[in-house]
């Protein structure tokens, strides 16, 4: 019967984690339209999961202090000094949980939200403050001061769930004017080399190992490229194309989530705290998201005024490598020497990337010579897929634990990769046009993995990831073109945001004062900014272009 009262209180305290694990799953899906009932429903979902665990650890908690008291304890059902002791522990605990996420997620939120995240921080700390008051104070204040409590924390609950409800709802298009329609003026290629930074480029430069990326740092503008969190690639993406952050563009999973039991809208799910491993307790199913909200970019913009499009890349993870030509099979055992007769699944994902490229190139270039498009996009993503695995071969200085013969056959990959992007950019500028600007960037570099995650990842069953992107380090851009750009200088600083912007000034078309980013004319000389001032609009997603 102690059992069954101590287990009562435990799952009390579970419900009240759960609910407050709600709170936070529905702050940052933003694109997810609050209910009534979608608190209480996801609650309930999540119990299965972390409420049991916070439970479990109530009653492990119990054990312990009664293995140290030396004496059983023997507690009422309801008992007001467990709940508080438990619900003030939590509280306190969900507040570093919260604002990690938050402050990770920050980019999802405008000044509304942010503001009202700002609220429930507020009213959680209050929580946790007067919880630590009353069990303090409890003696002499007696059983009003833990009803206090109990009031004071159902009320914050119903103010951050109401601040929830103070989330802007996605936008829908208008359609209120029409502008008129207008001839793209210059051709645009961009090419999006994910994973690439300045800590890697410099050097290999210095060494005169990537001579095209040389070429456009002499002969045009480049500049460390400032991203954000989370630095997701298709949430980074988004923002490029759009010039919007992704509070904005709202374009902020490629997945969605399935939560058993709850049938709301969601896209994101907190970090931290491993809940994407719910995934193999099969309560957590993973999904393509299809439904995605509209956001013009780029490539819809140059279609409204009737330029001609092409893109290609990146293809899905799980997309079939497609049979590799006898050249292409050539290729990777030339570049990459050391790895041609290895047949770990770290080679095996080497060469699938590899292929993957390899593909896309071949089949983007070849589309581009017999079409000429106004506007020409190819991802590339092959590095971003194996950077991870070989870091720490080509930068053993940040970890201590490897062999020499593993440096020697390991270390030349991530160099050797660079060199193959360095190849393919030789052929975009010898097929460049007299009026073309070529935009080269990547929206995030990498950096080394701390201890910590590397014990996590251990943990996980990925012990051979030593490099990660999770913090948004710079990334790389650069601008080329014979006509408009400067030469050799550093346009720092530059955002993400700004590509968009930036790319539709130089095609002539209006820049969206909705944007986020904005046009760098640092990359422009000073006789094509004379030529050719900035137009805006309010938004793309307002406007339609007129019929001719």
């Amino acid at each position: 019967m102690k059992f069954l009262r101590l287990l009562g209180n435990a799952l009390l305290c579970g419900l009240y984690a759960s609910f407050l694990l709600a709170l936070l799953v529905l702050d940052l899906n933003i694109n997810h339209i609050l209910r009534p009932l979608d608190l209480p429903r996801l609650a309930a979902s999540l119990m299965a999961s972390y409420g049991l665990l916070v439970a479990f650890l109530c009653l492990l908690a119990a054990a312990v202090g009664r293995f140290f008291a030396g004496r059983s304890i023997d507690v009422p059902f309801p008992s007001p000094r467990f709940l508080t002791l438990g619900f003030t522990l939590l509280t306190l605990a969900f507040l570093v949980v919260f604002r990690e996420n938050t402050a990770h997620f920050s980019s999802f939120f405008v000044p509304a939200a942010r503001s009202a995240i700002l609220g429930q921080l507020v009213a959680w700390f209050v929580v946790g403050a007067a919880g630590l008051i009353v069990l303090y104070k409890s003696s002499r204040w007696g059983g009003r001061a833990f009803a206090g409590f109990f009031v004071l924390a159902g009320l914050a609950y119903l103010a951050a769930a109401g601040l929830r409800g103070q989330f802007p709802a996605p936008g829908k298009s208008s359609r209120l004017s029409r502008i008129e329609p207008r001839a793209v003026a210059q051709r645009t290629t961009v090419l999006e080399l994910a994973g690439l930074s300045f800590d890697v480029l410099f050097p290999l430069i210095s060494q005169g190992k990537l001579p095209n990326f040389a070429y456009l740092m002499e002969n045009g503008a480049w500049a460390h490229l400032a991203g954000f969190t989370p630095s997701d690639p298709f949430v980074l993406r988004a923002t490029a194309a759009t010039g919007k952050r992704p509070g904005k563009h709202r374009q902020i999973s490629e997945v969605r989530y399935g939560i058993p039991g709850f049938s709301g809208r969601v896209e994101v799910v907190p970090r931290f705290i491993l809940f994407r491993q719910l995934k193999r307790l099969g309560l957590l199913r993973i999904a393509p998201n299809d439904d995605r909200p509209e956001a013009k970019g780029l490539w819809e913009i140059y279609e409204m005024f009737g330029a001609s499009v092409r893109r290609f890349g990146p293809e899905p993870k799980g997309f079939a490598v497609p049979a590799a030509k006898p050249e292409t099979g050539r290729l990777f055992e030339a570049t990459f020497e050391t790895m041609k007769d290895e047949t770990s699944p770290t080679a095996i994902r080497l060469r699938t990337a590899f292929l993957r490229d390899a593909a896309t190139e071949d089949l983007a270039l070849r589309t581009k010579a017999e079409t000429q498009p106004q506007l020409f996009g190819m991802t590339l993503v092959g590095l971003d897929r194996v950077q991870p695995y070989f870091y720490k071969f080509s930068f053993p200085q940040h970890f201590g634990d490897l062999r020499p013969e593993e440096i020697q056959k390991f270390g030349p990959v991530i160099e050797r990769y660079c060199q193959f992007y360095d190849r393919i950019l030789s052929k975009i500028l010898a097929s460049l046009k007299e009026d073309e600007l070529l935009c080269v960037y990547s929206p995030y570099g990498v950096e080394p993995l701390p201890f910590w995650k590397r014990l996590v990842e251990w943990l996980l069953g990925n012990a051979e990831v030593s490099a990660y992107h999770e913090r948004g380090p710079e990334g790389a851009v650069f601008f080329y073109g014979n006509k408009g750009i400067v030469r050799g200088r550093n346009v720092d600083p530059f955002q993400l945001t700004d590509i968009a912007p930036t790319l539709l000034y130089y095609a002539g078309l209006p820049v969206g004062h909705y944007m986020d980013g904005l046009v760098r004319t640092a990359v422009f000389t000073t006789e094509f900014k004379d030529q050719n001032p900035v137009q805006t609009i309010m938004s793309y997603e307002d406007v339609d272009v007129e019929k001719r």
